[in-house]
């Protein structure tokens, strides 16, 4: 897995072979809420297609549907436990890269 894309404090996108996955916070004021989820290929397609543009948009409009009240579509698309600690992972090793520059 490797990470590929990343907005600071807001998302981070990794990729394994084919599959992409998305881990988002959003800030709810007093609270952080973390998710972390594998794109469908819609999303995969508008990554491909748009870069970066595609995720900014992806992460927005769940970033609205949670200010709603509507986590469905993040609930349905979460990873597994192998997944999720995968993509933590990941973020450590590139952490740990980027503080050796």
């Amino acid at each position: 897995m490797e990470l590929i894309e990343i907005e600071p404090h807001f998302w981070e996108l990794y990729r394994q072979e084919e599959q992409l996955f998305l881990s988002i916070a959003i800030d709810l004021s007093s609270v952080v809420s973390c998710w972390d989820i594998i794109l469908n290929n819609e999303d995969t397609l508008n990554y491909q297609m748009q870069g970066r543009d595609a995720i900014q948009a992806l992460a927005e409009q769940f970033v609205a549907q949670i200010y709603h009240g509507d986590s469905t579509r993040l609930e349905q698309c979460s990873v597994s436990p192998q997944q999720q600690q995968m993509m933590h992972e990941t973020f450590k090793v590139w952490q740990q890269q980027k503080a050796q520059r």
